[in-house]
C-alpha cells in the first residue's frame, strides 16, 4: 500500500523526482515476465520445466490416477460382499494409493489447487477428526462437496474407516453398515473425482502453459513449482517428524496420534516415500530413477551454486541415514524414541539449503509464509 501524497512539489527536486519515480513504474511495467530474473545465467529454465512435467509431475499423478481408481473398484467389491477377504484387498488398494500420494503432494498448484486449499492440505489431511466422521456420516443432509471439514475426508479418512482404531477384522467387517459404506464411497469419489481432473488438466491444457512461460517472478510456473516443493519439504518435517515427535514449541510431550497414516502403522514408509519425491525434483529425477533437469543443474550455471550442490548432496544423505534408522514397526509406537528428534533436525539442518540460499541464488523468492526463520 502506497501512502497518499498531500503536500504540493515546493521545488524542481521534488518534481525531478516524481518524473524519475513515474519513469520507473513505466519500465517494469513493459518488462517482459521471461526477462524478471536479474542475473540471468544463460541456464534454459523452459528444458527444466518439461522435465519436471513429463517426468515427473504427470506420471506421478497418473500413477496415483490408476491406484486410486483401482482403490475405487476394490470398494466397490467389498461393499457388494462385504467379508474379510475383500476388506484385505481394499486395504492393500489404499496402501498404493497413499504411497502413490506422497509421490504428488509437492505439485498443489495449477490443476491441483482445490477451492479449500492446494491437493495435500485437502486430501492429505491428518490426524483424521474420528467423531467429526461419525457424525457425518449419520447426517442425511451431510454435502461433502460445500463442507469446509478437511479432517474429514481424504486418503486417512479412508484409512479410518478401513482400518478402524484398535478393531479387529471381523470386528470392522461386522460394524460396516449400510451409512458407513455410503459415506465411504462417498470419500473415495471425491478422491478419484479430483484425481480424474488434475490429470485431464494437466494432459489437455496446463502442461503447454506451465512450460511456455520461463519468468521467475511470483506466480510463473518455476516459482509456483519451487515453492510448492519447499513448503511440501517443511511440511513433511513438521508434521510427520516434529509435531507426533512432541518437538515443536509449547508441546509437552511425543503425541503417536499425531502421526500419518495411525491406523494402519505405514507412517515409516510414506516418509521415505515423500522424502524420495522431494530428491527427485531436486535431481530432476523420475521415481523410477530416469535422469533429467532439476534445481541441481539449475544452480551448476549460477555463481555459489557448484558450492551449493556440494553441500545439499551432503545433507541429502544426513537426511537418508536418518530416516533409515527410525525405528521400525509402526511410528506411533516410537514418537519419543531419540531417531526422531535426529531425523527432524536433519531435515532442518538442510532446509537452508533448499530454501534460503536456493532462493537467493536462482533469484526465486520464497512466496508462503514460513516459521522456520530460513
Amino acid at each position: 500500500m502506497f501512502a497518499s501524497v498531500t503536500s504540493p512539489i515546493k521545488n524542481l527536486a521534488s518534481l525531478l523526482l516524481v518524473v524519475l519515480i513515474a519513469a520507473t513504474g513505466f519500465s517494469s511495467c513493459d518488462r517482459n515476465d521471461d526477462d524478471d530474473d536479474m542475473t540471468d545465467p544463460g541456464f534454459d529454465r523452459g528444458v527444466l520445466l518439461q522435465s519436471a512435467a513429463d517426468n515427473i509431475i504427470i506420471p506421478n499423478f497418473e500413477s496415483l490416477q490408476t491406484s486410486v481408481n483401482d482403490l475405487s473398484t476394490a470398494a466397490d467389491a467389498f461393499v457388494q460382499t462385504t467379508d474379510e477377504s475383500n476388506l484385505v484387498a481394499m486395504r492393500t488398494a489404499w496402501v498404493q494409493a497413499a504411497t502413490d500420494h506422497q509421490h504428488c503432494s509437492a505439485f498443489g498448484f495449477g490443476p491441483a489447487e482445490l477451492v479449500l486449499g492446494s491437493y495435500a492440505e485437502v486430501l492429505g489431511v491428518f490426524p483424521v477428526n474420528e467423531s467429526g466422521v461419525e457424525q457425518a456420516m449419520l447426517d442425511p443432509n451431510f454435502d461433502l462437496p460445500n463442507s469446509f471439514d478437511r479432517d474429514i475426508r481424504g486418503y486417512f479418512a479412508v484409512e479410518y474407516l478401513i482400518y478402524g482404531n484398535g478393531l479387529s477384522d471381523g470386528d470392522i467387517v461386522a460394524g460396516f453398515d449400510q451409512n458407513r459404506k455410503d459415506y465411504l464411497q462417498l470419500i473415495i469419489g471425491e478422491l478419484k473425482g479430483t484425481v480424474d481432473n488434475i490429470v485431464n488438466t494437466w494432459k489437455t491444457s496446463y502442461r503447454e502453459e506451465f512450460v511456455s512461460s520461463t519468468g521467475t517472478s511470483a506466480g510463473s510456473p518455476i516459482s509456483l513449482y519451487y515453492n510448492a516443493w519447499v513448503k511440501d519439504y517443511e511440511n513433511l518435517k513438521n508434521f510427520k517428524l516434529e509435531l507426533p515427535g512432541g518437538l515443536s514449541a509449547g508441546q509437552t510431550g511425543p503425541d503417536g496420534t499425531l502421526v500419518e497414516a495411525y491406523y494402519s502403522g505405514i507412517s515409516r514408509n510414506l516418509i521415505i516415500e515423500h522424502f524420495a519425491n522431494s530428491k527427485n525434483i531436486w535431481f530432476g529425477a523420475s521415481r523410477e530413477g530416469q535422469d533429467g533437469v532439476g534445481f541441481e543443474e539449475y544452480l551448476e550455471t549460477v555463481v555459489g551454486g557448484p558450492d551449493l550442490i556440494t553441500q545439499t548432496k551432503a545433507g541429502i544423505t544426513l537426511i537418508d541415514n536418518a530416516i533409515a534408522d527410525l525405528p521400525p514397526g509402526p511410528l506411533s509406537d516410537n514418537v519419543g524414541e531419540t531417531e526422531i528428534r535426529v531425523a527432524r533436525d536433519q531435515f532442518q539442518n538442510n532446509t537452508a539449503n533448499f530454501k534460503s540460499s536456493m532462493s537467493s541464488l536462482l533469484g526465486i523468492d520464497i512466496t508462503f509464509n514460513s516459521g522456520d526463520g530460513d
